[in-house]
């Protein structure tokens, strides 16, 4: 059962959220708050669009939705960097109290500039993340999208393995995934890790390019065909090799 102080801290904070959001007598620090809070809600909405577009792995969707998701750094640049000018600009007043003395002839120490230098990494850090990361894991999707698809006409499966070694400690259960690596004969190889209850149903309701892809796995030296997209391994097509 929640407390006084409990139920007092919780409308102190929603009065707080709601002041933030309707006052128009803010302080420069209370704008750029308000304005990542809303950065945060909109970048979260707009990451919920991109991973409904591009479910399921395996099909041109996740090419559109991953081309879609480079719109999530320029976000995080649009709402984060006022905040990053700010600490530069903090950074830039302290050095200058640093160098020229005050009315009073008094210099800043250079102590002083180690809150601004830590304001200013921790800011730009964030941003450095989220420019690596984007670069990391969507320039395959856009090699792909200028390059198009490649057919392979003889491909096989190798080191197929259950991997259960992932614990979900929420539910006190492991997450099974299926690893494997696809290899065409022009040594051309892809690597997959994919859920393996998720890809299980998949290949029970014969959905394709899923079931002809676990069983040329299972079986092995079978070979079949596919269309892939090089650069990310998006698998669009995939029949069994005469």
């Amino acid at each position: 059962m929640a407390t006084n102080s409990d139920t007092a801290a919780q409308t102190a904070r929603g009065n707080g959220m709601n002041w933030l959001f309707t006052s128009k007598n803010l302080t420069p620090v209370q704008r750029r708050l308000k304005r990542v809070i809303i950065g945060f809600w909109v970048i979260q909405a707009y990451g919920v669009v991109c991973v409904s577009v591009g479910y399921p792995s395996w099909t041109i969707r996740r090419l559109y939705g991953c081309l879609a998701a480079l719109g999530v750094p320029l976000l995080v640049l649009v709402f984060w960097f006022p905040v990053v000018w700010a600490s530069l600009r903090w950074l830039a007043r302290v050095a200058w109290r640093c160098v020229v003395p005050s009315s009073s002839g008094r210099r800043g120490g250079v102590l002083s500039l180690l809150a601004p230098l830590l304001g200013l990494g921790a800011a730009t850090s964030i941003l450095w993340a989220v420019g690596y990361a984007s670069l990391y894991y969507l320039t395959p999707y856009v090699q792909d999208w200028r390059s198009g698809t490649v057919r392979h006409e003889a491909v096989t499966c190798r080191d197929f393995r259950v991997d259960n070694s992932i614990s979900n400690y929420g539910k006190g259960n492991a997450r099974v995934m299926y690893e494997f690596e696809l290899v065409s004969s022009d040594g051309s190889s892809w690597k997959y890790r994919e859920e393996k209850s998720w890809m299980d149903r998949k290949v029970e309701a014969g959905e394709q390019p899923y079931a002809t892809v676990i069983d040329a796995c299972r079986s092995e030296g079978a070979e079949i065909g596919i269309v892939v997209y090089p650069h990310s391994g998006t698998i669009i097509e995939a029949w069994k090799a005469n």
